[in-house]
């Protein structure tokens, strides 16, 4: 197997894995058990694992991208560099609300009489992950979008992937940076399904180039 269709192939994995992980996020609200804290707890740990592993792949993936890409703008590598940044901000954003979070929350339902001292905790803590998932969500759409000008100034990949990118990067960056666009699950998910369906298409694109 070539290194195109090994970083094409992880592109893909990587974006199907951000599909999963969002679709199997949980939700939690209102008052719960302590069987359901625990189940809780257990589904956020597998979830998030999921999403960094999904990250580290993409990361693999885009890393064959550029180097397939690299030219003498260095548009390529400058969008490596910030979806490095994005990699980072996801995977900390990932352990504050599969880890941190569901472990004060595993914490306060084993010390009711001081619920809002932990509830100011959680709600510190669940600032932390909208920071760095705001950071992620702008850095990889950033990136996408310079892959994307990338594409359509070398060519060699299909021209509507490459508009798809210069589109969706701005589409739904602006609505993260003014908030409009709230980054909870469902907000998240918006993000994750605009980015996957680029890394998707990109792996495609890539496994079908000659071999680097």
């Amino acid at each position: 197997m070539t290194d195109n269709r090994k970083a094409g192939l992880a592109l893909i994995l990587g974006g199907l894995g951000i599909i999963v992980t969002m679709a199997i996020h949980p939700a939690a609200g209102g008052m719960l058990t302590q069987a359901q804290v625990v189940q809780l707890a257990r589904m956020s740990a597998i979830t998030h694992s999921l999403g960094i592993a999904s990250a580290v792949v993409l990361f693999l993936g885009a890393c064959g991208l550029t180097r397939h890409m690299a030219s003498d703008d260095h548009v390529a590598f400058t969008a490596l560099i910030v979806f490095g940044l994005s990699i980072v901000s996801v995977s900390i954003a990932a352990a504050v609300s599969g880890f941190i979070i569901p472990n004060l929350i595993r914490q306060m339902a084993h010390d009711i009489s001081n619920t809002p001292l932990w509830q100011i905790q959680i709600n510190s803590m669940f600032q932390v992950n909208q920071a760095f998932a705001a950071i992620f969500s702008v850095a990889a759409l950033l990136a996408i979008g310079l892959w994307s000008t990338g594409m359509l100034r070398r060519g060699g990949f299909s021209r509507t992937l490459a508009i798809y990118g210069c589109v969706v990067a701005p589409l739904l960056a602006v609505p993260v940076l003014s908030g409009i666009l709230p980054l909870n699950v469902h907000g998240m998910g918006i993000v994750a399904l605009g980015m996957a369906i680029w890394f998707v298409g990109a792996g495609g694109g890539l496994m079908q180039q000659k071999a680097a």
